[in-house]
């Protein structure tokens, strides 16, 4: 589904450019989009069980591809507004219900690859509808309506096709999954450090994908160029969400969130020095290891602890409003400076300081300052 998701995104925002709206209605359609997403999310958790995420699962499909198809389809402000809003309510339909039927379909122990699987299939979705967008933009809506009604189509078979674990068999839904020897103890207190984690990556990749497609349209930069850093961020983020599947080890532990997330800010703060196509293939490539970590962390941390479906319910809502920070706040200091590489910079400080609370989260709602009063040198990280 992220194929098609990404596929309507970058067309719509590649057509924005062309048509010369402004970065503001730019940002309000991407705006709208995670709005919508983030109101539906947050209801939509709360009511989701094992039994009923099938059929919403199958309505929030259906709903999707016809509200991707009328936001290729037309052009002007107005309707394409009104088209992405209904877009972000179907896409939270599906993601949500999604990922209640991926826990419920996972045996227990299984959720560390249901979630890599999942990161790897998401992720690679979303680098092919950059890539295929972008490769096909030029043949017209018709070409990209086409391939939306055939991607829904295979989803739909293979829905249909699927035969699902009975609600009677124990899954990962019910149960704490530990890592092996030697693994942090699993802790309630990383579903908050999950939350930072998603409102984050969302205000960093939202901004970029949004209005580096229109920057690129209003510079005549062709768009399977200007989709080609963003396929490669979003392959690489495939593949390493795939790669925490054996690294479930590094879960539960403060260091790899400073270091993985620190290097990222830094590669931002670089890419908004040097914002050329090369310079951005290259730094959104590297970028893409951090997001892959980022990724499975936090539907990790979200799916593992409490009320699952109502966690990845504040995760999915997380998602828009981060989104929707990020575009605001992005458009808001681009305009300001005239330099639309501030936005890269603003990118970088949110993730800085998103470091600083998730540790402080972990810190204290684990009880680190108590072990380290009671014990020290205790819980190493």
């Amino acid at each position: 589904m992220d194929l098609v998701i990404f596929l309507v995104y970058f067309a719509v925002f590649y057509s924005a450019g062309r048509s010369g709206l402004t970065d503001r209605e730019c940002a309000w359609i991407g705006g709208i989009f995670q709005l919508t997403y983030m109101a539906t999310s947050l209801g939509i958790g709360w009511i989701l069980k094992r039994q009923n995420a099938r059929a919403i699962l199958i309505m929030g499909l259906l709903t999707c591809i016809c509200s991707g198809i009328w936001s290729i389809a037309v052009r002007h402000y107005v309707p394409v507004f009104a088209g992405m809003a209904c877009f972000g309510v179907a896409a939270a339909f599906f993601f949500n219900a999604f990922q209640t039927f991926m826990r419920g379909d996972a045996p227990p122990g299984g959720l560390a690859r249901a979630t890599g699987l999942y990161t790897l299939a998401w992720s690679g979705g979303s680098s092919l509808g950059v890539l295929l967008s972008g490769t096909l933009y030029n043949f017209g809506s018709t070409v990209l309506i086409v391939l939306t009604l055939g991607v829904g189509g295979l989803i739909s078979f293979l829905l249909f096709r699927h035969q699902a674990r009975p609600d009677s068999a124990p899954s990962a839904d019910e149960m704490e999954e530990t890592g092996p020897a030697g693994s942090a103890p699993v802790h309630g207190a990383y579903v908050g450090v999950a939350w930072l984690i998603i409102f984050t990556a969302m205000f960093v990749q939202r901004p970029i994908q949004t209005f580096y497609p229109a920057l690129c349209a209003g510079a005549q930069i062709a768009p399977w160029l200007a989709g080609l850093p963003l396929f490669l961020h979003m392959f690489i983020q495939a593949l390493a969400g795939a790669g925490m599947i054996s690294l479930r080890f590094l879960m539960y532990r403060k260091t790899p969130l400073i270091l993985i997330q620190g290097a990222a800010a830094g590669l931002l703060i670089l890419i908004g020095l040097h914002p050329s196509i090369e310079y951005l293939a290259i730094g959104m490539s590297l970028l893409g290891i951090w997001a892959g970590f980022a990724y499975f962390s936090a539907v990790y941390y979200a799916s593992n602890s409490g009320r699952r479906s109502r966690n990845i319910g504040i995760n999915e809502c997380l998602v828009g409003l981060g989104s929707f920070s990020g575009l605001i706040l992005s458009e808001y200091f681009m305009k300001k400076s005239g330099n639309p590489a501030t936005m890269y910079r603003v990118c970088a400080s949110a993730l800085g300081i998103s470091i600083i609370l998730q540790c402080a989260v972990a810190w204290v709602g684990t009880g680190r300052f108590r072990t380290i009063r009671s014990a020290p040198g205790a819980d190493r990280t």
